[in-house]
């Protein structure tokens, strides 16, 4: 990884931005389904910042945790676009 991607401010930054998202976006999300995408948001951000946490001391653990926060990272962007076009 990056020194970047090892940051734990731009982990902790990002998990706060998706926590704002969710807050800002509440009311905007009339149906139950509308949240999965901030769902796999939330869920990719909170894997990355544990992937920080715990890959200094297990790094294949970190690795792992980064990829499962990938595969987080591109279902949130995937039921985006689902939802954006179930809601248009």
């Amino acid at each position: 990884m990056t020194k970047t991607l090892e940051s734990k401010v731009v982990a902790w930054t990002a998990l706060i931005l998706v926590i704002v998202m969710i807050c800002v976006t509440f009311k905007m999300r009339t149906a139950w389904w509308a949240f999965i995408d901030i769902l796999f948001a939330f869920m990719m951000a909170f894997m990355h910042l544990m992937a920080v946490y715990i890959g200094k001391r297990l790094p294949a653990i970190g690795k792992q945790l980064d990829s499962a926060a990938f595969v987080m990272l591109v279902l949130a962007v995937v039921s985006f676009v689902i939802e954006w076009f179930a809601m248009n």
